[in-house]
């Protein structure tokens, strides 16, 4: 952010480090990481072709090509809205997107990656997974990000002409799509089933009454899954 405050950073920069003091993570979450284990990066970029109000394509470009990159090491690979990355219930990779907007455009967006590669211990985190813990085996932390930055390219790409598309895989990846599960809003705890995400990224719950609920980020919360059946 400051770099990009200071001067005009090309488009599709990557900047990347070994090991953070200061990993941030969604509305004032800790991202932690093991010095040299993991992916810990940000993608400079000018989304000019993006109006400021359909940014959430953006958020689904990203989590799609981690999502893809991950999946190609490990099976039962989804996106939880909005874009956190899980193998089975276990997350594997955290995203945030920074947005810096000038009138109804988006001027600059930094995109903020961390893969969990080849750490296996892991304080302080609920349910965390690594492409190691799944498969056993290191991987090379250059070829990972290879691999995302070439499928990020692809959707980042396509969304001019192809937005229909991304949205409708993004759902299709999402986690517990269907699954009749427990979720908490600010009315309490109810049984429903994710049903799809709208454009301006609101997830839709259909509750067991039949009811279509609506939610902005961190205004639900996904309990543990329920066997309803």
């Amino acid at each position: 952010m400051d770099l990009v405050r200071k001067e005009r950073v090309p488009e599709g920069t990557v900047i990347r480090t070994d090991f953070q003091t200061k990993g941030r993570g969604q509305i004032g979450n800790c991202w932690v990481s093991d010095r040299g284990e993991n992916l810990l990066f940000s993608v400079i970029l000018h989304p000019s072709h993006i109006p400021a109000n359909n940014q959430f394509i953006l958020s689904q470009c990203v989590a799609l090509a981690v999502r893809d990159t991950v999946a190609c090491f490990c099976d039962a690979v989804t996106v939880k809205w909005p874009n956190d990355v899980y193998v089975g219930s276990n997350k594997i990779a955290g995203i945030l997107i920074e947005n810096l907007l000038v009138s109804k455009m988006i001027e600059t967006s930094i995109v903020g990656i961390g893969l969990n590669v080849n750490q296996t211990m892991f304080v302080g985190a609920p349910n965390p997974t690594s492409l190691k813990i799944e498969i056993g085996q290191e991987c090379n932390t250059d070829a990972v990000l290879e691999m995302f930055l070439e499928k990020f390219k692809q959707y980042y790409g396509a969304v001019s002409n192809d937005s229909d598309a991304i949205r409708t895989r993004y759902e299709q990846n999402l986690y517990l799509l269907g699954t009749p599960s427990l979720f908490q809003d600010r009315t309490g705890v109810f049984k429903g089933v994710i049903s799809s995400v709208g454009e301006d990224g609101r997830l839709l719950i259909i509750d067991e009454n039949g009811e279509h609920r609506h939610y902005y980020f961190k205004e639900v919360e996904y309990l543990h899954q329920s066997s309803l059946g």
